[in-house]
């Protein structure tokens, strides 16, 4: 079994935890994407510890928690209680005023945080929780090197790509990946995937936005300026990595609607030059769900990693954080991403 760890309760969580039980007798159901990855079925994961600073949430058990405000995915599977209570995770950031409003804080020392997840001796832990918390999130991943588990980055903190911190995790032979968790099909996959499709009619692009614009607590959080300006530069950054030429993208979060839930509706609008200089124009929306579009992408990384640990195999795993993350070390055009991953962890 995978022994996992999440810290941070919010609606990727909530989608994890209802995956988990939704596939875990039946893989044939729609929408997982990989029934192996390596020799790990989703049923070899095992939630052994969950984490977060929210009053709320915390001494409830992970089926409640999930669905305790300010999360709003909905409740696809009758949970079971799992026997896993949301206990007190630590916090070393100034909270920003959008995150503050939405949520009472309550936190735990460093040590009894360190002690509780010694005694979990997990194997992997899940860092989700809000963006903008870069203390705290490095903090974790100092945390989870000092217990010997493995750590994924879905948060846009620069972790996985500090040489430093690869470093110090190869010692101990252990994986770190990340940085920015990138969802399954949301707005910045589709984008780089239409991007490299243009690219290949032989349509010569030259300039590309994309505006998106949803609910929860993510989305609130990222109207933060430091937080949207970094998250833009990001997303920016990795779809202008899909051509072989420099071409002006915009990318980013424009607006929270709270009615929105945790749905996301991103706008795109690309021009290029085609036969004789005429000009292409698209304009195109996705409408999706943030929770499921990260669900199931962390499924497939956490078996990953185990499958990565079975092949002595430490640091930051190029074939895992090209395809799940984007923002990376390496080459991450997204064709060649997945291609690479399927080759290692589906195929074999």
């Amino acid at each position: 079994m995978i022994r996992t760890v999440l810290l941070g309760v919010g609606n990727s969580t909530s989608a994890l935890v209802q995956g988990l039980e939704y596939y875990k007798t039946n893989n044939s159901k729609p929408g997982l994407w990989h029934n192996l990855v390596g020799k790990y079925g989703v049923s070899d994961i095992e939630l052994v510890g969950a984490y977060d600073i929210n009053k709320n949430k915390i001494n409830s058990d992970v089926s409640e928690a999930i669905f305790t405000s300010p999360n709003q995915l909905e409740e696809y599977v009758k949970l079971k209680n799992c026997g896993i209570v949301v206990e007190k995770g630590i916090l070393e950031d100034d909270v920003n005023t959008n995150l503050k409003s939405s949520i009472d804080i309550s936190t735990n020392s460093t040590e009894a945080f360190k002690k509780s997840l010694l005694e979990k001796k997990p194997d992997v832990i899940l860092n989700l929780i809000s963006s903008g918390l870069d203390t705290t999130s490095k903090k974790y991943a100092e945390i989870a090197f000092e217990v010997n588990s493995n750590f994924l980055n879905a948060t846009p903190t620069n972790i996985a790509n500090d040489e430093k911190i690869i470093n110090d995790f190869k010692t101990k032979n252990l994986i770190l990946i990340g940085d920015d968790l990138m969802s399954q099909f949301g707005g910045t996959a589709f984008h780089k995937g239409i991007m490299n499709l243009i690219n290949e009619r032989g349509i010569r692009v030259n300039k590309s936005y994309q505006l998106d614009v949803g609910g929860g607590l993510e989305t609130n959080n990222t109207l933060d300026e430091n937080l949207r300006a970094i998250k833009r530069k990001v997303k920016s950054s990795t779809i202008e990595s899909e051509l072989p030429y420099d071409v002006q993208t915009v990318s980013g979060t424009t607006d929270y609607v709270d009615f929105m839930g945790n749905s996301r509706t991103n706008y795109f609008w690309i021009e290029g030059d085609s036969f004789l200089g005429s000009k292409i124009t698209f304009d195109i929306y996705l409408r999706s769900k943030d929770g499921p579009n990260a669900g199931g992408l962390l499924l497939d990384l956490i078996r990953g990693i185990q499958y990565s640990r079975d092949l002595n195999e430490s640091g930051n795993i190029q074939e895992l954080s090209n395809f799940g993350f984007k923002s990376t070390l390496f080459d991450n055009k997204l064709r060649n991403s997945y291609k690479e991953f399927f080759n290692k962890y589906i195929v074999n």
